[in-house]
């Protein structure tokens, strides 16, 4: 039974990004990803019968929360959750995710990592030079394990398999495509055959043609950057509200702060009884007039 994800182009913020190109990353950095503070991360291409939402999970790789994308019974379903890039893919090597299947038709239903790739060199604001997606589906890459239902399972896609979603003609003269075929390329290969492609986006999908499918994902790793999906992301030291830090927290109910101020008097009201707090309140106590 073969599932397969229906390519269509994202928005123009994820496909088309004109951002310098992002340095190689020499060690893991973690993103804290919430309802109030997406993180550059958008519903893309999600269509009617598709959802992306933040659920509690205990269970996950980092508690409490993950990313959750559901589809309905109807086959035109689609969900999609993408953040913008414009990164060489010479210069990507480190990606992984986690994934939980909480229900699906398909006994090999999870969630699919994309890479929205322009293999003939660096996106426009109006173009991607040989654009087309690439596809790393777990239960297309059975050297790693089979997908289990209700399992948190981690799956290393840098070393795995990938399809694309269209047949493009690379600047050397190779040719790239497997348009609804099996997964059948490395990412060394890709890389050897299409010397210019250059990431303009990465996310998660399913559907379409994936109906009634309950799935999540967590610690989204693209290239060293790893994306914590969580409900809140709750501030401990009046520290973190500081220099416009306080953008990155919520409360405890998943309300983003508007203010350092208003930041830091979560803090204090939630932490008072923290030595280091009590000590940052007396020397800096100006700041929070």
């Amino acid at each position: 039974m073969r599932k397969k994800i229906i390519a269509a182009i994202a928005s123009a913020s994820v496909m088309f990004s004109v951002a310098s190109f992002a340095p190689l990353v020499s060690a893991a950095t973690t993103i804290v990803v919430t309802p109030a503070n997406t993180q550059g991360w958008s519903i893309a291409d999600t269509r009617p019968g598709g959802a992306v939402t933040f659920v509690a999970d205990p269970t996950s790789p980092a508690p409490t929360g993950a990313l959750q994308l559901t589809t309905n019974a109807t086959t035109t379903a689609k969900a999609q959750y993408l953040h913008a890039a414009n990164t060489p893919l010479i210069n990507v090597t480190d990606l992984s995710y986690y994934t939980k299947q909480v229900s699906a038709a398909f006994p090999g239903g999870d969630p699919s990592y994309q890479l929205i790739v322009c293999l003939n060199g660096a996106p426009t604001a109006t173009t991607c030079p040989g654009f087309t997606t690439l596809v790393f589906e777990p239960y297309q890459n059975p050297t790693q394990g089979a997908v289990t239902p209700g399992v948190w399972q981690k799956w290393n896609v840098s070393g795995g398999l990938f399809w694309s979603t269209r047949t493009v003609i690379c600047s050397n003269g190779t040719v790239v495509g497997t348009p609804g075929g099996p997964s059948s390329y490395t990412l060394a290969q890709i890389k050897t055959m299409c010397p210019s492609a250059v990431v303009s986006g990465y996310g998660v999908n399913i559907g379409s043609n994936n109906p009634s499918y309950v799935v999540r994902t967590d610690l989204f790793n693209f290239n060293g950057t790893v994306y914590n999906f969580e409900l809140t992301n709750v501030p401990t030291k009046k520290s973190q509200c500081k220099n416009g830090g306080y953008v990155n927290y919520t409360d405890a109910s998943g309300k983003a702060f508007t203010s350092e101020k208003q930041c830091k008097k979560f803090v204090s009201h939630e932490h008072d009884k923290d030595d280091g707090d009590k000590n940052e309140d007396k020397q800096g106590q100006h700041n929070d007039d």
